[in-house]
């Protein structure tokens, strides 16, 4: 027995249903791109971010390492300066920084010194003109006042090529 009356065709699908709804101007339709960022969530992700840099710093990402940076800025022009960048290049390395880089000019052993003003100036063209000119203005003190011969040496050279 068939039914007299059969609606089926009539009734939409659910298919067509969840059309309709996408269509609808009822719903939001904030994409991630329009909707605004919860400080919540941006802190999160900078977080993130930090924590996968400071994954592939390494050592230089520890406390210590900031203190014993630190430390090489309290101390320069002090008879404690030596032995503060002595024991931050035996643990961590030459610096990345521009600052303390500089600051290594004046350190007493040569090899470090050379290695120092290598790395400033391969990072040179990344910094303002005024620490461009300062390295050019130390270097050229170096160049004339140096008690060392090869600190000398390795300030006129680097100078020439400026």
């Amino acid at each position: 027995m068939v039914p007299e009356h059969d609606d089926y065709d009539e009734k939409p699908s659910w298919r067509d249903i969840d059309r309709q709804r996408d269509k609808s101007s009822h719903t939001g339709r904030d994409t991630d791109a329009q909707r605004p960022k919860s400080p919540k969530k941006e802190w999160a992700q900078k977080m993130y971010l930090k924590e996968i840099e400071n994954l592939f710093k390494g050592k230089k990402a520890t406390p210590e390492h900031a203190v014993a940076l630190n430390e090489i800025h309290l101390r320069a022009g002090t008879k404690k300066f030596n032995t503060a960048v002595k024991k931050y290049v035996k643990e961590y390395g030459l610096p990345d920084d521009w600052s303390t880089l500089f600051l290594l000019l004046d350190y007493k052993d040569v090899k470090i010194v050379r290695q120092s003003v290598e790395k400033l100036v391969r990072i040179m063209d990344e910094e303002p003109l005024n620490k461009k000119e300062g390295l050019k203005s130390k270097l050229s003190i170096m160049a004339m006042t140096a008690e060392d011969d090869d600190v000398r040496e390795i300030a006129q050279e680097h100078l020439e090529g400026l």
